[in-house]
């Protein structure tokens, strides 16, 4: 039996040949393919190792703080800090700091905005001061922000210039003048605040200045220090100042704030504990670390016009200013201010020595709320506006009006918190902030930018522009912060001081028992002993915070394997000039690095699956071709006496060495076909070739070889096709196509099965990546990782494709080699070779149309499985998958169609 196996592959060399092919190509690709899978998911994994650790493992607020849309989209919002203002106890925290695991746990107490007035002058010429006669001066500001895109004009500012002497009355802050008769009169009356500050009434105003004795102050006092005796106007920047305390020490542990210092000195541990000479004294001031920019995108813009001489002095009451606001006037001089100048002039106040003085004094803060979002058609989140009454600004102790920015359209609510009244009997305590030392924000220690997670205190905010028209509308940049608080872009803490510093503003403000009860407003975790996302790894974070979560029942977050995740915000035209803008900003996907390990383990596996079930029925169809060739001959042996066990063997023993020749081929050719795509392919996955080639040319020929162990001598002398029941005339070239495809069910059913499985192939491998794009879709890492491993994908779907395509065209072959003296009779009676061609080719488009549709099917039932939902793409891919099948299998029909006419037409009738 061995040795007819034998004489059966020497001298049936062409089948034999084809067989080996076969098998050869499938242990090949199956080989090379996998060594690029697992390529790819080496790389893949090294990408994600690599990528993993954020600045901390694990986030800690208090209960009920995630939001419905983050816990809805797994995420955690980039201002996750805005309206958290406390929440959780000290006694919570270092409850915390004891739980085994803990490496660090950094806390963050929010306090709230604090309005700091830094006052620029705007002086009149002194040459049109130099003018005879009286003058009447407007400054009109206009308040620039989004890069130009939002200009707030703010109600104008008017100076009288007269040649009389004046009187400033500190108490009122009238200015009376003498004329020259002795009369006097008040051009500059009493201010009256209006109940809201937005209003012209509640911004406008009028000072007086005289060539004779200024602002009539007495001498040694002053009413506009800023001015220095000169004539002109004050633009004042109310710069909200946002105040946050951190543990110094765990501060620097978790992200190097210590090391990040440009001047001054690190924030003290417990600065009560402090000697006399050190300036801070508990209930007086505190100290603070300030980033050394704002963050803040602003610029004030100050144009002074000189308006038409007053006949006599004028009195500047409203009515009057509100004439005076419409009328025309020439332009003397115009000024520029930016927020970094009004932030870096605060820090010097800040760094001063005695600077207790009311303005700079902790008399009022505010708080605000988070902005909520809903979802558009387009699925961008769309902030919800809300109006914040003007109550909010009435009980300002510092007599500072709120920036004009705060009249434009605001997403956040906005809560005031004044200073609570000191007791009978004792003196009222100024809190003031002194300025320790300044860190620059991109000196802190840097992490890996796939992996960030919002650090909090420091980073500034922005929004970056999501398509043409708003990159045009902010002239490229991103949008920054403005002046306005309930802004959708929240602004930066500016103020760091130590927790040690809260009880020295919870005395102050006891109305706000927050702030003694639960002051801190989030805690950062990172967890010891993490290498990577391994499962001991990700088991020790896991258990951390779930005890974390049971002991302390507050809102965890396992923010460790994530990334940045660009979420599109649209947001509506604002009222002063900015259109409305598609931005993008980096909201922080949880478990990116998880998803995506298991996605690529999830791919890896179905493309194994995939290959080894191609390779099968490609061998397989290859190995019943040859049966099907030998039907006679098996038949006789039959008829000779052979069993069915020993015909049984035969066949599977010439299968099996076929393959185990075959196999030795492939591991031979696997190593430098990997080299030359660029993959590795070690000799031991090399080696793999002859087992693989062997198993599947075992499990392929199993099915040949029972068809052979059934041969039937009378059977085997009959046409390998069935007859046609009833007779009909077909019509044309297609219904005589249709004919000959019903004619051989079998061969038929093997043809469209090997098809569609490349079919199925094709569409599951694109559902996977679709899917797979979708599991990590938007993030950072997702996106870089994604970018990897697609070409892995491409050469698996262009192997099953043509593993596929060519077991249709050896179906088309053994078809024509068996329907020859049909075909030379039909050549005969007058059929054009062109005629004969297009009926091959369209036999080959049916079985591929029969294949390709249900391949399609079934690769969409297995992505949507996969996927867990129908996406629209993935219908998309398979009708893609099903057209390119139908027209692959077209072309590959080709080739035997043109060995049409090297069939031997007089012999083959002869033989009829």
């Amino acid at each position: 039996m061995r040795r007819l196996a034998w004489l059966q592959l020497r001298f049936r060399s062409g089948r034999a040949l084809a067989l080996l092919t076969g098998i050869l190509v499938a242990a090949t690709a199956f080989t090379v393919l996998t060594a690029a899978a697992r390529t790819a998911q080496i790389r893949t994994i090294g990408t994600v190792t690599s990528h993993f650790q954020p600045a901390y493992d694990i986030l800690v607020r208090p209960a009920g703080a995630r939001s419905s849309l983050e816990s809805a989209t797994g995420t955690v919002q980039p201002d996750f800090l805005s309206g958290i203002y406390g929440g959780i106890t000290m006694a919570q925290w270092h409850q915390i700091e004891k739980i085994p695991g803990v490496q660090v746990a950094a806390p963050i107490a929010m306090v709230g905005y604090m309005f700091m007035n830094a006052p620029f002058s705007v002086t009149v010429p002194g040459a049109d001061l130099s003018q005879p006669g009286r003058q009447l001066y407007r400054a009109s500001t206009t308040w620039v922000s989004a890069n130009g895109a939002t200009r707030v004009p703010q109600p104008a500012q008017f100076l009288y210039v007269t040649p009389d002497k004046v009187h400033f009355s500190f108490t009122d802050g009238s200015v009376s003048e003498t004329l020259p008769d002795g009369q006097t009169v008040t051009p500059c009356p009493a201010y009256n605040a209006p109940a809201s500050p937005f209003t012209f009434a509640g911004q406008t105003g009028a000072s007086c200045w005289s060539k004779a004795d200024g602002d009539g102050t007495p001498p040694g006092t002053v009413s506009y220090s800023n001015l220095n005796g000169h004539a002109g106007f004050i633009v004042g920047w109310q710069f909200p100042m946002l105040i946050a305390a951190v543990d110094p020490d765990a501060e620097a542990k978790l992200d190097g704030l210590d090391q990040a210092l440009i001047s001054g000195q690190y924030l003290p541990e417990n600065y009560d504990n402090l000697s006399p000479v050190s300036g801070y004294q508990k209930g007086d001031e505190f100290p603070v670390l300030a980033p050394a920019a704002s963050g803040i995108g602003e610029y004030a813009s100050t144009q002074v016009q000189e308006l038409s001489t007053p006949p006599a002095p004028p009195v500047l009451n409203l009515p009057a200013l509100t004439k005076d606001d419409a009328a025309p006037g020439r332009t003397v001089y115009t000024a520029t201010t930016t927020a970094n100048q009004a932030y870096q002039y605060l820090l010097g106040t800040l760094a001063a020595s005695n600077i207790r003085h009311a303005d700079d004094a902790l008399a009022t803060y505010w708080s605000a709320s988070p902005a909520s979002y809903r979802r558009d058609r387009a699925g961008d989140l769309v902030p919800t506006p809300v109006t914040n009454p003007a109550s909010v600004w009435g009980s300002d102790a510092n007599f500072i009006l709120p920036p004009m920015d705060n009249a434009n359209t605001q997403y956040r609510t906005l809560q005031q918190h004044a200073k609570a009244p000191p007791a009978r009997g004792h003196p009222d305590t100024l809190i003031v902030p002194e300025l320790s030392g300044t860190f620059s924000e991109p000196e802190i220690q840097a992490f890996d930018p796939l992996s960030q997670v919002p650090l909090g205190p420091y980073q500034p905010a922005a929004a970056a522009p999501a398509d043409a028209a708003s990159s045009q509308a902010l002239g490229g940049s991103d949008l920054l912060p403005s002046l306005n608080l309930g802004g959708l872009v929240s602004q930066p803490v500016q103020l760091i001081t130590t927790l040690a510093a809260l009880p020295t503003l919870e005395s102050q403000y006891s109305p706000d028992k927050q702030l003694a009860r639960a002051p801190i407003s989030v805690i950062r975790i990172r967890v010891a002993g993490i290498t990577g996302p391994t499962p001991a790894s990700l088991n020790r974070i896991k258990q951390v915070a779930e005890q974390i979560e049971a002991s302390t029942h507050l809102t965890v977050d396992i923010v460790a394997g994530s990334s940045p995740a660009p979420t599109t915000v649209a947001v509506p035209a604002d009222k002063y000039g900015t259109p409305a803008l598609l931005l993008t900003e980096d909201w922080v996907k949880k478990g990116v690095a998880i998803a995506i390990l298991d996605a690529v383990d999830r791919s890896s596996v179905v493309l194994f699956v995939l290959i080894l079930v191609v390779c099968a029925l490609f061998v397989a169809n290859s190995a019943t071709a040859a049966v099907r060739g030998r039907r006679q001959e098996l038949g006789v042996l039959a008829a000779l006496g052979w069993t069915k066990p020993r015909l049984f063997g035969v066949v599977l023993g010439e299968v099996a060495l076929t393959g185990l020749a075959a196999g030795v081929l492939g591991a031979l050719l696997s190593p430098p076909l990997a080299a030359a795509l660029g993959l590795h392919a070690s000799l031991a996955r090399a080696a793999l070739a002859i087992p693989v080639a062997v198993a599947l040319a075992v499990v392929a020929g199993l099915v040949p070889a029972a068809l052979a162990a059934r041969a039937d001598p009378v059977a085997s002398v009959r046409p390998p096709v069935l007859a046609v029941r009833r007779a009909r005339q077909p019509s044309g070239i297609a219904g005589l196509a249709v004919v000959n495809v019903l004619r051989t069910p079998g061969r038929t059913l093997v043809g469209a099965v090997s098809l569609a499985v490349g079919v199925m192939a094709l569409t599951l491998l694109i559902g996977v990546t679709l899917a797979f794009r979708g599991i990590v879709a938007g993030t950072l890492l997702g996106d870089f990782v994604t970018v990897q491993v697609r070409g892995v994908d491409y050469v698996a779907v262009a192997a099953t494709v043509l593993l596929g395509v060519l077991a249709i065209a050896d179906t088309l072959l053994i078809s024509i080699t068996e329907r020859a003296p049909e075909l030379a009779t039909i050549r005969a009676f007058g059929w054009p070779e062109g005629t004969l061609r297009r009926l091959i080719i369209t036999e080959g488009a049916l079985i591929g149309a029969a294949g390709s549709v249900s391949g399609a099917a079934l690769g969409l039932a297995g992505a949507a499985a996969f996927a867990g939902q129908l996406n629209p793409l993935l219908f998309a891919a398979a009708a893609t998958a099903g057209v390119a099948g139908i027209l692959v299998t077209g072309a590959a029909a080709l080739l035997p169609a043109h060995l049409l006419r090297r069939l031997p037409a007089a012999q083959l009738l002869a033989q009829e």
